[in-house]
């Protein structure tokens, strides 16, 4: 372990040689390099997490300590710790760089000197605690003027403080999540589905442990080690699997050594060990059928992602793999030379199958199957798991290529996603199921590519020409080529004002033609709080006619939203004088709602409420107003407003000079205020309209009348008369004439007090208010006994006084 004091001078010095190339074609290459590898070459956002277990059993090369290597995760970060050799200067030059300092001769795992870069798919700002090292690559670093024109991948900065306690004696990760939701459910996710084969090749390492800091639930992966019969234990949690294993080394051939990709990352490797491993049940039985996801899974040390052998049980060598651990690296020549492909018969009927099918015709059907035997476009070979073929039609990408979207030798690898794929000759036979078909929408969902051209200098002119292709080879239905075209609105796409990719219809595209200067000024303000269209798509077009085009795929084909008056008046406008805003000034009021109001009429989501401002002279939400005369409203509340308290108006004030609007005018305003919420008559305003009326009326012919309606006496009123008992009076009011009802304890008291009791109706509520008495609503001949109806006919008659 070096002192701190050392270690910091070390890590300043490794990033001034860095900073010594700035400003050269060096740097800027070296930042497209770290972008591609960081991003691109690795595929599983979770493979760090295998990188950084190889880099643990590298650094416990020759320790006689028990390797232990932990997990832990939570939702911000992902901890890693092991008990490795420590960090040396080499360690720190090499991961600030594109290089190894492993010695692959004598028995390290790694070679390329990459691993480390699959973190960057996952966190900004990786910090490492080791040997007296404590250092990370930021890309916040507030240094960075532009972290996209910097390496900052490899630039190493001094931590003055850990971010969180460390143990000093061990190497420690500290992985922050770019996007913390998504990352860390994905990565525990895939965390979860480390098993025990991750040990079958490991030799240091023999214990796992994870924790889920947010559950607090861990489990552990262990290695027992071998017994005297040479049968090894792995455990899962406690829960035991089996293995034997057969090892065999061997020398390099000369063909081998020969081979490019050896000679520079194997040169020194003069044997090599193969090894398989079978499961064994409880009994040591060979039980290959429990080795579960390990079947045909290829090791070099660790398990290769996507790389199958075919076979029962894993395989161990020491292959040269792709980054990012997903396959071996087949440019590596060291295998057998393709043989011309063969086609078989399998004539099983026969007794000579039993000696040529599984001696000659399987094995060699096997050997087709995973070797490069497909011919390629381009006149080579490949896999079959590595060619593609291309869906598009000829033209369509003839001019992907014209328009500079895609190079000629960058359609497999960003429409495929893989960098080694080929394009299959078109002449090819395909087998069963066939290739795998890539198209414009493999472009489309390729998010790390698009959001490299995002940030291209050139960004406006390719974006504007990837569109330009999409509306001039539309997409249609492969069932039905005479279909509309289908359009892109789930594919973030759209390159907006600040560089970054959206869905069309969160995008939005300024109308250039606003005249009205507040409708204009408010546009400019919209456009600072809302994603816009990059000026350049559309500023930089060379004619009227791709104007149009672009313009067509934009709003038919995306969704994107034209940001005109109407959208203006909605999303800038309207917002000002809804409820759910503070209170606007008077005149601002005024002001905006009459602009609302000519751009919008009615055209209001339901449910919103407007600040209006009242006869009165105060600002109040609209369910509590209602239009006055001046508005022609279907009921005029305002003429008797005194019987129903507390009711407010709008204020006239709206009409501005339209004093004499016509019927169509003012049949605008009301459909614009009753989308906002202003009321067409007031809550219980006819039944609390009658009950005021009534009183009123009555107390001018009788001494006492008392309210009584809160008590449920079955009656609203009871009314002192002149002579004999008391008057009981049940109040109803209507705007329209219709049968009344009496109910439940009306019924009651009109049984029990029958000439004393009344049923008064109040009729042509608020208009034309005209009250009718009936006396004993419940004597025969009067009301019908049900529920105790009174017709009109029969109220009718009785009017009062």
């Amino acid at each position: 372990m070096v002192s701190s004091h050392k270690a910091r001078d070390i890590v300043s010095q490794v990033r001034k040689e860095i900073e010594k190339s700035k400003g050269t074609r060096v740097w800027d290459d070296y930042v497209n390099a770290l972008k591609l590898i960081s991003q691109v070459i690795f595929f599983r956002s979770s493979g760090f997490v295998l990188e950084l277990i190889q880099n643990a059993e590298d650094s416990g090369l020759g320790l006689d300590n028990v390797g232990v290597f932990e997990v832990r995760i939570n939702e911000r970060r992902v901890k890693i710790i092991h008990n490795g050799r420590p960090f040396t200067e080499a360690d720190v030059r090499a991961i600030c760089g594109i290089r190894s300092s492993k010695k692959p001769e004598k028995g390290t795992l790694g070679y390329l000197g990459i691993g480390f870069k699959s973190v960057f798919k996952v966190t900004d700002c990786p910090e490492i605690y080791s040997g007296g090292f404590q250092f990370k690559f930021d890309r916040t670093h507030k240094e960075w003027k532009d972290p996209n024109n910097m390496p900052w991948h490899v630039l190493p900065i001094w931590i003055d403080q850990p971010s969180e306690n460390i143990d000093h004696d061990r190497t420690t990760f500290i992985i922050p999540f770019r996007d913390e939701e998504t990352q860390f459910r994905s990565l525990l996710e895939e965390i979860k589905r480390l098993k025990t084969e991750l040990y079958l090749f490991l030799r240091w390492l023999k214990k796992i442990e994870v924790t889920d800091e947010i559950s607090g639930r861990s489990w552990v992966l262990e290695n027992v080690g071998e017994d005297e019969e040479g049968i090894t234990t792995l455990k899962h949690n406690g829960q035991e699997q089996k293995f034997k294993f057969f090892r065999r080394s061997c020398q390099v051939p000369p063909s081998v050594k020969q081979d490019r990709l050896t000679q520079e990352y194997r040169a020194n490797v003069v044997q090599r060990e193969i090894a398989i491993a079978f499961a064994l049940d409880g009994e040591n039985n060979l039980a290959p059928w429990e080795a579960g996801a390990m079947y045909g899974g290829v090791y070099s040390f660790l398990p290769l992602g996507e790389e199958k052998s075919g076979a029962r049980f894993p395989i161990q060598a020491d292959f040269l793999v792709q980054p990012g651990r997903e396959a071996i690296n087949y440019e590596a020549k060291w295998k057998y030379q393709f043989l011309p492909a063969f086609e078989f018969t399998k004539p099983k009927s026969l007794e000579s199958y039993v000696l040529f099918g599984p001696k000659l015709i399987e094995p060699l059907q096997n050997y087709l199957e995973t070797d490069a035997c497909v011919p390629t476009a381009d006149g080579g070979w490949a896999k079959p798991a590595q060619v593609v073929k291309l869906l598009e039609e000829p033209k369509a990408v003839e001019d992907l290529v014209a328009l500079g979207i895609l190079k000629k030798d960058e359609l497999t690898k960003i429409l495929g996603g893989q960098p080694d794929l080929k394009v299959v000759d078109a002449n090819t036979k395909e087998p069963s199921p066939g290739f795998k078909g890539v198209d414009r929408l493999d472009l489309l969902n390729n998010e790390a590519f698009l959001k490299w051209r995002a940030k291209s200098p050139d960004a406006a002119d390719w974006f504007r020409s990837l569109y330009i292709w999409l509306q001039s080879h539309p997409r249609r239905d492969k069932y039905n080529k005479k279909r509309y075209p289908k359009g892109y609105w789930e594919y973030k796409i759209i390159l907006t004002s600040d560089g970054n990719l959206l869905e069309g219809g969160n995008v939005w595209l300024p109308d250039i033609s606003l005249a009205d200067p507040v409708v204009k000024e408010l546009a400019n303000v919209f456009q600072e709080s809302k994603p816009m269209l990059h000026p350049d798509i559309l500023g930089n077009v060379k004619d009227e006619e791709q104007l149009k085009v672009i313009k067509g795929f934009l709003r038919g084909l995306t969704g994107v939203q034209f940001l005109d008056s109407k959208a203006v008046c909605k999303e800038a406008l309207l917002p000002k004088i809804l409820t759910s805003a503070p209170k606007p000034l008077l005149n601002d009021l005024l002001k905006y709602t009459v602009y609302c109001q000519q751009i919008l009429v009615a055209e209001i989501d339901k449910g919103s409420e407007f600040w209006v401002l009242t006869k009165q002279g105060d600002v109040r939400a609209a369910k509590e107003t209602l239009l006055p005369k001046e508005f022609k409203p279907e009921q005029d509340w305002e003429t008797h407003q005194q019987y129903v308290p507390g009711i407010n108006f709008v204020n006239p004030k709206y009409l501005g000079d339209m004093a004499n609007a016509n019927d169509d005018q003012l049949k605008a305003w009301r459909q614009f205020f009753e989308a906002g919420g202003v009321k067409k008559e007031p809550d219980n305003g006819v039944e609390i309209f009658a009950m005021k009326w009534a009183e009123e009326k009555l107390k001018l012919h009788y001494k006492s009348v008392t309210p009584v309606d809160k008590l449920k006496y079955g009656y609203d009123l009871e009314v002192a008369a002149p002579v004999g008992e008391n008057m009981r009076i049940e109040v109803k009011g209507q705007s329209h004439d219709h049968d009344v009802e009496l109910k439940d304890n009306e019924v009651d008291a009109a049984d029990i007090y029958k000439d004393s009791f009344y049923l008064c109706v109040i009729s042509s509520i608020p208009e034309n208010p005209t009250m009718h008495l009936v006396k004993n609503p419940a004597a025969p001949g009067v009301g019908k006994k049900d529920k105790l109806t009174i017709p009109i006919n029969t109220w009718k008659v009785a009017k009062w006084p």
